[in-house]
């Protein structure tokens, strides 16, 4: 517990031993924020989350915190630091809260840090409606960021986009461009985001999904990943079964390949009148 000079309260942090035990397996990646105002004193609520091996949300702590100041967030970082006993994540993730991220450079200046990206394109309505070709910059910035596979490819196609929509004066773009290297998937992709999964939970499991494929990697995963995870690779496989190289073309400086994909068109049947008609008919033993 955190007290004012008077004696009252101003800040609280809580931690178990559960969520102690939980962060040592699976503490590499955490999630920060404060989203919420949780009663009547206006206190706000803010959880470090992380990931499992199966997919859930788990709970590491949380802190009812009464400003969102840096000195603020530098108590409840190191407060729960040391209930952690001072193994700091490998990386957080929070939002673009300026003091949130001098408290973190602060009390954990070996972590990475990222911002949110989910949270960046919840804002887009509200930081760019205002221009007219909304609906166009939306599709194109989302095309920009999510399509990118390299940082040089981001960087040009980000030139692009500023220039077709003369966005160059837009401060909140500005800001997130020159803090790329945070949220951009190309740029932050050199990091592991997300939790590994230990063997000994592995051995553990009673039921498996069999393999769709005779690939060696397939069979390879179903022997490591938990169910939930052996899910989700088999839909990347499945469609990458689906999916040929139908050409390419060679340029001075790339490549450029061209894949198809077998889509199954459901065409819905249709019954002409007269087929029924006839097959009426057929049935009173008449003829048409």
């Amino acid at each position: 517990m955190d007290l004012d000079e008077d004696g009252q309260l101003k800040n609280v942090l809580w931690v178990d031993a559960r969520s102690r035990a939980t962060f040592k397996e699976f503490g590499d990646v955490v999630t920060f924020g404060t989203t919420y105002l949780t009663n009547k004193y206006n206190m706000l609520f803010g959880a470090f989350v992380g990931v499992d091996h199966h997919g859930h949300s788990i709970l590491l702590g949380y802190g009812l915190i009464s400003n969102e100041d840096t000195e603020t967030f530098v108590w409840l970082f190191q407060s729960w630091l040391v209930c952690m006993l001072n193994c700091a994540p490998k990386a957080i993730i929070t939002d673009q809260d300026k003091a949130m991220q001098n408290a973190i450079k602060i009390v954990f200046p070996g972590t990475r840090h990222g911002w949110c990206l989910w949270h960046i394109i919840k804002k887009l309505l509200e930081k760019l409606r205002g221009y007219s070709q909304y609906e166009g910059i939306k599709f194109s910035l989302q095309n920009v960021v999510y399509d990118s596979l390299t940082c040089e490819e981001f960087e040009e196609r980000w030139n692009m986009f500023i220039d077709k929509y003369n966005l160059h004066d837009n401060g909140w773009l500005l800001g997130l461009y020159n803090e790329r290297q945070r949220w951009v998937p190309a740029f932050v992709k050199d990091i592991f985001w997300a939790e590994k999964e230990r063997e000994v939970d592995f051995k553990s499991f009673r039921s498996w999904i069999p393999c769709i494929t005779t690939y060696a990697i397939e069979k390879q995963f179903q022997d490591t990943y938990t169910i939930v995870k052996f899910k989700e690779f088999q839909q990347e496989l499945a469609a990458k079964i689906y999916c040929d190289l139908s050409s390419f073309k060679e340029t001075d400086s790339c490549m450029e390949f061209i894949i198809e994909e077998d889509v199954v068109v459901r065409v819905p049947f249709v019954v002409w009148p007269q087929v029924v008609a006839r097959e009426a008919a057929r049935e009173r033993g008449k003829e048409i």
